[in-house]
């Protein structure tokens, strides 16, 4: 079974699941490894009627979230590998912050993930106020871009088109030549430092499509890209994995042979 490599528990403002109980349904899928990557969003615009912080303990507690995985890895230690992970939530104001927070704890992996652009969540309604949708999904491609660009400290990109979950007929009027621009010098900036994308199936099983779109991950292969891990964005045990398989099959008809799961912050590579 492909590893998960993105799951949130009650360390993220989203989520009330205990660790152990994604670890045991990652268990129950005949997983090796899964890493806990909660959200760390400095600076998020904080809006209700949720009013989440998605800091880390809603406080930015570190020391209890690293001593807490601390635990239970040595728990679990023999039946499956708990990775100590990270979303940061990237913006172009944040290089030093960031690159300071990623140096100061000893994660496995970190993804580098856009929530925001132009200073506003890409859940808010209000972002698209008086835009159309090619402009909207424009504006935060170039946004990623210069975060991705700006922002060396992490190690895949996570759902790389996370805009298209929000903004209005994205999907449906989607073309990769619409944007191929902006999202060419993505890749190529993420291939030539090194990086990879996360192939997200948070909304495969409900929209049917990941996060990217197949489009975009087949021309992250043909530009060169290696780097793919899998993440189902969990909040809940009973989506952990979920649509692992098909998406397993998808990536193959990009190309791909092999998925990454990331120790210490390097990649190690298996079979698909």
């Amino acid at each position: 079974m492909i590893s998960d490599m993105h799951i949130h528990t009650r360390w993220s403002s989203d989520s009330k699941t205990p660790v152990r109980h994604q670890i045991e349904s990652a268990l129950r899928l005949g997983m090796k490894h899964i890493c806990i990557t909660e959200h760390q969003d400095y600076d998020q615009p904080i809006f209700p009627p949720d009013n989440y912080t998605f800091l880390i303990g809603d406080t930015d507690d570190m020391e209890g979230y690293l001593a807490d995985l601390a635990q239970i890895r040595e728990a679990y230690a023999g039946r499956i590998e708990v990775l100590t992970g990270v979303e940061l939530g990237l913006q172009p104001h944040l290089p030093e912050k960031l690159a300071a927070y990623a140096r100061d704890y000893p994660f496995d992996f970190i993804i580098g993930s856009t929530h925001n652009f132009r200073g506003k969540g890409a859940d808010d309604l209000r972002t698209y106020e008086g835009k159309s949708t090619e402009e909207i999904c424009r504006l935060y491609f170039q946004e990623e871009y210069e975060n991705i660009v700006r922002i060396p400290d992490f190690d895949v990109c996570g759902h790389l088109d996370f805009i298209f979950r929000y903004a209005p007929g994205a999907i449906e009027t989607f073309s990769y030549s619409k944007y191929g621009d902006v999202l060419d010098n993505i890749l190529q900036a993420l291939i030539e430092s090194g990086r990879g994308i996360e192939v997200n199936t948070s909304r495969l099983k409900s929209l049917g499509l990941t996060n990217p779109k197949v489009e975009i991950i087949s021309r992250y292969a043909e530009l060169g890209g290696e780097i793919i891990t899998f993440g189902s964005d969990a909040h809940t045990p009973q989506r952990v994995g979920e649509c692992f398989e098909e998406a397993g099959e998808i990536v193959k008809t990009c190309g791909f042979k092999y998925y990454a799961v990331y120790k210490e912050r390097k990649p190690v590579f298996y079979k698909l």
